[in-house]
């Protein structure tokens, strides 16, 4: 078992953590990219195999749309 106690980690003895500040880096990872590529893959896949033709344009809002809302699902499960 590890010893985790303040004088171990590094901690003062105030009690209080110092923390990082965020990078860049960071906010870049909150956004999953690998999730987001999957949900941008599908729907593309499933404008591809669609019975009808999709205007380019209408294609390309769709995907936007999808992301955007992806995103802000992925946000509010974070918060």
């Amino acid at each position: 078992m590890t010893d985790i106690s303040p004088a171990r980690t590094g901690v003062a003895q105030a009690g209080l953590a110092r923390v990082a500040e965020p990078e860049f880096r960071d906010y870049v990872l909150l956004l999953k990219p690998r999730v987001m590529s999957l949900v941008v893959f599908t729907a593309l896949a499933g404008m591809v195999a669609a019975p009808v033709w999709v205007h380019p344009a209408v294609a390309l809002a769709s995907l936007l749309c999808i992301a955007a809302g992806a995103g802000a699902a992925g946000a509010l499960n974070m918060w």
